[in-house]
């Protein structure tokens, strides 16, 4: 199992940026939700393409006949 990695930019303005990298899914919402609770507030949620990965492993069953 990988561990989650963030990314966080502070701007001069004061708004802070975190980038959640190595988990997908349902995970990475979790992982906003902790920084969200630990900051105090969120501006705002853009998801990134690893949101909508799948989680695990994908398995693909062939058969044929004959």
């Amino acid at each position: 199992m990988e561990r989650p990695e963030f990314e966080i930019t502070i701007r001069k303005n004061g708004k802070m940026r975190v980038h959640i990298k190595g988990v997908q899914g349902e995970r990475c919402i979790e992982m906003a939700d902790l920084i969200r609770e630990l900051v105090g507030r969120e501006d705002e949620r853009q998801l990134t393409s690893d949101f909508y990965a799948q989680e695990g492993k994908v398995r693909i069953h062939t058969r044929t006949t004959g």
